[in-house]
């Protein structure tokens, strides 16, 4: 969830439309101040159809995201987005 993200919304952000990006903004505004969680963002963006749906939806085991890689991404939309 993480690297896509990362990879989908914040990487291609300034290739995006406006309205796109406005969208997205909004979204990563709340995760990045701890209004919702990375799988709420994950899931809005998902919702929103601002990121494409995984090739491969399938069962498998959640992968834990280190705090430490979380306050990276948030770091990083931080300084992305402006106030």
């Amino acid at each position: 969830m993480l690297e896509q993200i990362e990879k989908q919304a914040v990487d291609r952000f300034p290739s995006r439309s406006r309205k796109e990006q406005e969208q997205i903004a909004v979204i990563l505004k709340k995760y990045a101040n701890g209004e919702i969680s990375l799988d709420e963002a994950y899931y809005e963006l998902l919702e929103d159809e601002l990121i494409p749906m995984p090739q491969r939806c399938g069962m498998h085991a959640k992968i834990e995201v280190s705090p430490e890689s979380e306050g990276k991404l948030k770091a990083r939309i931080k300084e992305m987005l402006p106030p």
